[in-house]
């Protein structure tokens, strides 16, 4: 996330302070004053709504005026020009010292480039001519702040509490400028003296009041966003920043805010979009560069994060916010720590601890963008050097806490979030996470050799000690084995289910997130793994496969020390679970590849992170498991650990393509898209491949009058439109030219069929039918006619066919599958069915049958299998304990047989 706590330091503050009235340098006539008011309040009006040109043509109109003089500055400062704003200001100090507004103008535009010793100067010159200038002490308390002096700045920052008492005891109202500069001293009094109640009245009140006082102020707006923001209130934050945007939308401040929260939710292209839009806005936003470099962070590219960094490093050369940023990607580039840092780490934080010892927002900074890449170790480490550094800060201590979570030391993280949740009762994450921390004292226990295992007694003992089998006899030897690594500590699993009015669905988000809705039953945070309970959902899911594919993402991360890549440890743990792909994903890759919108390796992971499509993130775990497969097919069984290995030794996505398998990332895709391209012709021969688009096919067959081909893909298209007219009349154009062609004939089958025709529809399917190249779709249409006319032994032929020529399909199996299971052939439909489960591993039906089949035929380690998976799909359905004991007493395992009859017997029981 981006460290907010001492972001409103640094937002708008230029174009916030030049908002600020300032003296004139001579009393104007007083039959001239409201002319010069009303003038003056245009050009302001005119900025504040965006439109910077016709500003700063009025403002120019008074090159006398201090004001006008301050509002020109503004525009060039809001379009990047601040060195320019710079050196009109100081034309006018050395023409006019005496308005303070200019000195407290130059102060701010001092801090914002970071040279702190000009703006104190410039602060305290102000503070000489007006002692309460509100902008002069604001520099002051973050010159203070910036340099280690803690307890000053906190007299500061108090000071503008103690003006605001003043001004309310005089019965002075406040403008609405004058209401921000208190308000960002007031919400770093808040966190720092750990005062919630001043947060609330920020919002409700102060800011509020300073659009009742010009509804044109659109920075109350940024900073109510902002806030709500720092709390993880991010429908709160957009709300007010599109109210913010209707008033400017050509503040730089407001389109870098927007960003941010696109970045923390992987929203990349609402992030992308807003990061250039203020760019474009003002070239020199810090801001809006360092959340460019948030992104390449996102996309696990330290070393263009470093490449952004130093850019923006030249707009304000000591900020801790880029320092802390770069410090992350360096602790990534160079494999150290906070503890033994790299000599570029260590320089790095020497000369910013010099300037500030108690650099809290530099560690804080780092932590959030190694949080980003997703070394948490490495993150904690920062996090906790953050804290030690400057205790004040609030959002050190809630970051940490999280991250532990993800580590699973949750002993740690409740005492760290529990102190974060009094200093900022507000902050939602916190306060979901430890709700989470206090349901898991209620639950129990179970530790095996390899895991530990935390769940609800009273609904899932049973699971949990089926789990705990399943992950040590299976599970565990399997993945260490095949990815050659041990992790060295024991792997946390937890089961949530329904407690306090709350889903275990809603308990499992919030352990794994801190918030409500995440799109998945089962989750790896690290070191740690979360489920659902199954018992919950209304349809059950195959737990045994969830553990087993979560684990792997445990192993991958620990084995490579964080560094895997979302799409490839997805990849692999799809891979492991030896399944067929299912036919609803090749069919997604069909159409996705026509449409030239499938997934690459640059931007694969905001399929899973932050699908912008409903079927983005089904297509990106199914690409992800192609790219395993690609990897193995043409580089050999162990593509997978040589690129894991390139990926522990921290290189970047190119060169670790490059060191595993001698290719460059260009032809390693061009590799992987020929590789597609074969799996989606393949697709395109069978009986699922999609109906051709009507206006493409049109056009071909209009353009080739003589093709049949072409004729009858416009019947096809036309028959997928239900248009049975033009379907019959391009159907008829291609038989007329070729009375056997398949496609053609299909469709006359099918528009027969709809008027009840079967004998005519089966003569045009039989005519066409060619054993050695069939037409897909039409075998399989005769093989249903065949079977609903119980003539089985030739629609068994006919399937047969169709799964020899088309073995990418399914559809042949589940046909063969209908027709022995009507003539009772067991024999064969057990090989079938053993088939189409391997297929379909939700399906409890299959797998029930296929058992008993097995034990039918003494087949009883076959029958343990499918008992077993029936287990996975129920833990709670005794049938399937009773199979599982009956397999287990055929294979003279009697003391396990009784134990799941035992089972079964208690569930009986209990229902």
């Amino acid at each position: 996330m981006a460290s907010t706590q001492f972001r409103f330091a640094r937002l708008g503050l230029l174009l916030l302070a030049l908002l600020a009235p300032a003296a004139p340098a001579q009393e104007p006539a007083a039959d001239d004053v409201k002319a010069v008011k009303e003038h003056l309040d245009e050009a302001r009006k005119q900025f504040l709504r965006g439109r910077y040109d016709e500003a700063a043509e009025l403002f120019r109109k008074r090159p006398a005026d201090p004001e006008a003089v301050i509002g020109l500055a503004r525009c060039l400062t809001a379009t990047g020009k601040q060195p320019d704003a710079h050196r009109l200001l100081m034309k006018a100090v050395a023409q006019d010292e005496k308005p303070a507004s200019l000195h407290a103008e130059l102060a701010l535009i001092a801090m914002d480039a970071g040279e702190w010793k000009l703006a104190e100067e410039e602060a305290q010159a102000a503070l000489k001519l007006a002692p309460d200038s509100l902008p002069a002490h604001w520099v002051i308390a973050e010159s203070l702040r910036t340099r280690g002096k803690l307890a000053e700045a906190e007299r500061e920052y108090a000071w503008f509490i103690d003006r605001q008492r003043q001004l309310v005891a005089a019965r002075k109202s406040l403008d609405a400028e004058s209401s921000l500069w208190i308000g960002l001293a007031a919400a770093q009094h808040a966190r720092w003296t750990r005062n919630h109640r001043l947060f609330h009245s920020l919002v409700n009140d102060l800011y509020p009041s300073a659009l009742e006082a010009d509804e044109d102020f659109w920075p109350a707006h940024l900073q109510i966003a902002l806030l709500f923001f720092e709390k993880y209130n991010e429908p709160e934050a957009l709300a007010a920043l599109a109210a913010g945007l209707a008033i400017n939308p050509q503040a730089a401040d407001l389109h870098a805010a927007r960003a941010a929260i696109a970045v923390r939710s992987f929203d990349m292209v609402t992030a992308n979009s807003s990061i250039e839009r203020a760019q474009a806005i003002n070239p020199r936003h810090v801001w809006a560069g360092q959340l460019a470099a948030d992104v390449h962070m996102i996309h696990t590219a330290p070393a263009k994060a470093v490449e952004q960094l130093e850019k923006t490093l030249e707009f304000r050369p000591r900020d801790e916010q880029t320092l802390g940023r770069l410090l992350g990607c360096y602790a990534v580039l160079d494999g150290r720590s906070v503890a033994d840092p790299s000599e570029r780490m260590r320089s790095l934080i020497e000369e910013a601890t010099e300037r500030n010892p108690h650099a809290g927002e530099l560690f804080l900074a780092a932590g959030d963008a190694l949080d980003r890449m997703r070394r948490y170790e490495q993150a904690a480490d920062f996090y906790r050097e953050a804290h030690r550094r400057l205790p004040q800060l609030s959002t050190a201590r809630s970051q940490l806490g999280m991250t532990l979570m993800r580590l699973g030391a949750e002993k740690e993280a409740a005492e760290i979030l529990e102190e974060a949740f009094q200093v900022d009762p507000f902050h939602v994450r916190v306060k979901n996470t430890l709700e989470v921390l206090d349901l898991l004292q209620g639950y129990a226990v179970l530790e095996t050799e390899h895991f530990v295992l935390k769940f609800d007694r009273g609904q899932d003992e049973l699971l949990a000690r089926y789990a705990a089998r399943h992950l040590e006899e299976e599970v565990y030897p399997r993945v260490v084995k095949t990815l050659g690594y041990e992790p060295p500590e024991k792997t946390l699993f937890e089961i949530f289910s329904r407690a306090k009015n709350t889903s275990g669905h809603g308990w499992f988000s919030a352990r794994m997130v801190g918030l409500p809705a995440i799109g998945t039953v089962g989750a790896c945070a690290g070191k740690m793994v979360a489920i659902t309970t199954p018992r919950e959902l209304p349809k059950k899911y195959n737990w045994a496969k969830v553990l087993g594919h979560e684990f792997v993402h445990v192993v991958n991360l620990q084995q490579t020390g964080f560094n895997v890549p979302h799409w490839l440890t997805e990849g692999i743990a799809v891979h492991l679970e030896d399944q067929p792909r299912p036919d609803a994903w090749t069919a997604l890759l069909v159409r996705r590849h026509e449409a030239g919108s499938l997934f690459n390796l640059d931007n694969i992971l905001f399929g899973f992170v932050r699908p912008q499509q409903k079927d983005d993130w089904t297509l990106a775990y199914c690409q992800a498991e192609l790219y395993v497969e690609y990897m193995r097919e043409k580089h050999g069984a162990d593509a997978i650990q040589r690129l894991l290995a390139a990926y522990g030794d921290r290189l970047p996505k190119e060169e670790a393509i490059s060191r595993a398998f001698g290719v460059s990332q260009s032809e390693f895709e061009q590799g992987y898209g020929e590789f597609l391209n074969g799996v989606v012709q393949r697709h395109k021969n069978s009986a699922d491949a999609p109906a051709p688009e009507l206006a493409k096919a049109l056009e071909r067959a209009q353009e080739m009058p003589q093709d049949a081909a072409a004729a009858a893909n416009a019947a096809l298209a036309y028959l997928a439109r239900d248009d049975k007219p033009q379907a019959r009349t391009w159907a008829r154009k291609a038989v007329a030219l070729d009375n056997r062609h398949p496609a053609a004939n299909y469709v006359l089958a099918r528009l027969q069929l709809s008027i009840g025709d079967t004998e005519q529809a089966t003569q045009f399917l039989t005519d066409a039918l060619d054993v050695d190249e069939p037409h897909a779709a039409s075998l399989v249409l005769l093989a249903a006619i065949k079977v609903q006319q119980e003539d089985y032994a030739e629609a068994a032929r006919l399937y047969e066919l169709g799964k020899r020529t088309f073995p990418e399909s399914d559809r042949w199996a589940k046909g063969l599958a209908t027709v022995y299971l009507k003539q009772g052939e067991n024999d064969k439909l057990q090989p079938i069915l053993v088939e189409l489960a391997a297929n379909d591993p939700d399906n409890a039906t299959m797998r029930r049958k296929l058992a008993q089949l097995a034990l039918e035929g003494k087949d009883f380690e076959a029958a343990r299998r499918w008992a077993q998976e029936l287990v996975h799909l129920d833990v709670e359905d005794p049938d399937a304990h009773e199979l599982l004991g009956k397999a287990l007493q055929g294979l003279m395992l009697d003391q396990k047989a009784a134990e799941e009859f035992a089972v079964a017997k208690q569930l009986k029981r209990n229902n």
